[in-house]
């Protein structure tokens, strides 16, 4: 749209620049040349600019319509915009969370494999234990070591439950 005025006003400045052109070019020189420039001039005047007015009329009446419909237009890229910069904040929020969740579980592989450790260290002290310690006492202490081994993951040295 824009264009197109530009387009029109470029033509009305050159019809405008041949005007004056041939204006001047009808006081210099010899009077042959003088008087051809003015009739070169009454022709270039006696030419219809309508088309060329017209067109410069509907564009300039065409540019406020235009301006108006993109109105609703840049509203919704506006809105948009404030879509994708929540979406990315958003994601980088995800992002951070899924950095802390994955640092969590890695405290919790850490934690289980401390505890399969310390479940050896205890397991080694019972068998030591067992040589020292009357009977009854040596079934309840297995007693316990397997009711925690029901709590543990099968792959971190767990029971089943039965």
């Amino acid at each position: 749209m824009d264009a197109a005025l530009a387009e029109v006003k470029a033509q009305e400045e050159a019809r405008a620049a041949k005007t004056e052109e041939l204006t001047r070019k009808s006081s210099e020189g010899g009077v042959v040349q003088q008087n051809k420039a003015k009739a070169e001039l009454a022709q270039h005047l006696n030419e219809d600019p309508l088309p060329l007015r017209k067109a410069k009329i509907t564009l300039e009446a065409a540019l406020p319509k235009a301006e108006k419909a993109r109105a609703p237009f840049e509203a919704a890229t506006k809105e948009a915009e404030a879509a994708r910069a929540k979406a990315t904040s958003a994601a980088e929020a995800a992002e951070r969370t899924r950095a802390a969740a994955s640092e969590s579980a890695n405290q919790a592989a850490e934690a289980v494999e401390e505890a399969r450790k310390s479940l050896e260290a205890a397991e080694a002290w019972l068998e030591q234990a067992k040589n020292r310690l009357p009977y009854g006492q040596m079934w309840w202490l297995d007693r316990e070591l397997a009711e925690k081994r029901k709590y543990l993951p099968k792959k971190q040295g767990g029971v089943d439950k039965k």
